[in-house]
């Protein structure tokens, strides 16, 4: 736990539950759900962006500026998409814990 872990432990653990409060490990669970779907969307956005890009450009229709705009572009939107998480919403979302609560602990997933 937070307080009592040695320093090894504080330093290699992906989350900490801070002043020994067990009640938010539902959070986090659910929480890492909501940043690995994140992730997942931000990969397949900039994939197909990438891909239709490529297939522009072997095509000889694409322009060099049009293809670093369409680049530089697409990294924008996945950083962007990705900065929701900092958010202070998307630690307090009650549709995530609802979603959480229902399935039973995640058990299966």
């Amino acid at each position: 736990m937070g307080r009592a872990g040695s320093g090894l432990a504080l330093d290699n653990v992906d989350a900490l539950v801070v002043d020994d409060e067990l009640a938010t490990i539902p959070h986090l669970i659910v929480f890492s759900r909501h940043a690995r779907q994140l992730v997942i969307a931000n990969f397949v956005s900039a994939a197909t962006c990438i891909t239709g890009l490529v297939t522009r450009d072997l095509l000889g229709h694409l322009p060099p500026p049009l293809g670093v705009t369409g680049h530089e572009g697409s990294t924008v939107i996945v950083g962007l998409n990705g900065m929701r998480l900092l958010s202070r919403r998307a630690w307090m979302s009650r549709r995530w814990v609802m979603r959480f609560a229902m399935t039973g602990l995640g058990v299966g997933r």
